[in-house]
């Protein structure tokens, strides 16, 4: 039977795939790739080909190449779409977590595996998601709201305890996610879910697209993850040299950022004044929060926003497994 360390938090993003886990040697891992997969092909040099062999994966009669062989070997993101969890992309991403997190912490086959979906699709394919999982793992599967883990981050330990400084049945709290795909929106007040005022929209990738249309305008093509790391550094390599780009990414992240904001301010306008907080995580966080802060003064940026998903998820699981621990109850 699993142990309340058997969990795996994984966050299959539109950007990477991030994983948080808790070892064998009772260590936190966190381990994080991007999310590109392509169909595997023949590699002639043999050290590329046994580096490809650990980022290989079967789906169904095919084989695919994840992570970063998948974009060394010429791939660019996938799954820009709503219905993406259906895709063998989405299947070979997922089949890579588990095959990473086999080869280098070797949790259990029946661990518990938390996995989350963007606010507005959580209803819908939240069954779907649980049916495919459930064809890769062997485990008790568990599918939550994507916000909802970065809340459990907060409101819990290391360990799935609750937290000696917050109290999840006594504060109310706003949380925004905001993904490279879709930022997602979820008020938790005194432990319940108010779902009138959750809900997404677009995340940074509507920076990304607008910043690489931008660049082509003057003469330079750039991919979308160039696009995405430059919002960061606000550099771009262009044959060698660092171009700097910071005033169009400026215009770039003010897109997002208006985004955001209107959407904020939508759902949760009402409610805000009287929340003890808005936490701010996923890997665009840090991008949106100084403006988010500027407007309310309590919206607080998560640790390590951009693994804070995947983080909440573990909690969220080992609390779960505590709870039956100690009512005897088993999965």
């Amino acid at each position: 039977m699993p142990t309340a360390n058997s969990v795996i938090g994984l966050d299959i993003g539109h950007s990477a795939v991030k994983i948080a886990c808790y070892s064998q040697d009772e260590k936190e891992r966190h381990l994080l790739f991007p999310s590109i997969a392509v169909p595997a092909f023949t590699i002639s040099d043999d050290g590329e080909a046994r580096r490809a062999a650990r980022e290989t994966v079967m789906v169904g009669s095919r084989s695919y190449f994840f992570g970063e062989t998948a974009r060394t070997q010429g791939g660019t993101s996938t799954g820009l779409s709503e219905d993406w969890v259906d895709t063998p992309e989405h299947m070979a991403l997922l089949k890579g977590a588990l095959k990473r997190i086999q080869d280098e912490v070797g949790l259990p086959e029946n661990a518990m595996l938390v996995m989350g979906l963007p606010t507005h699709l959580f209803s819908r394919q939240r069954d779907r998601l649980k049916q495919l999982a459930g064809e890769a793992h062997k485990g008790e599967i568990k599918v939550v709201p994507q916000p909802f883990a970065p809340f459990q981050m907060m409101m819990l330990d290391r360990l799935g305890n609750p937290s000696p400084v917050r109290s999840m049945m006594e504060e109310s709290w706003g949380v925004i996610e905001v993904g490279y795909y879709s930022t997602d929106f979820m008020l938790m007040q005194r432990g319940r879910w108010v779902e009138k005022a959750s809900g997404s929209c677009a995340g940074v990738r509507v920076a990304a697209d607008h910043l690489a249309r931008m660049l082509a305008e003057k003469g330079l093509t750039v991919d979308l993850p160039e696009c995405e790391e430059a919002l960061q550094t606000r550099r771009i390599l262009d044959f060698g040299r660092k171009t700097e780009v910071g005033h169009e990414v400026d215009q770039s992240v003010a897109l997002v950022v208006t985004e955001v904001i209107d959407t904020a301010t939508r759902l949760m306008e009402p409610y805000v004044r009287k929340l003890d907080g808005v936490l701010l995580a996923g890997g665009g966080a840090p991008i949106v929060h100084p403006h988010i802060q500027a407007k309310w003064p309590h919206a607080y940026l998560a640790d390590k926003p951009r693994l804070a998903v995947a983080e909440g998820m573990r909690r969220f699981g080992m609390a779960l497994m505590r709870a039956r621990e100690l009512q005897g109850v088993s999965v």
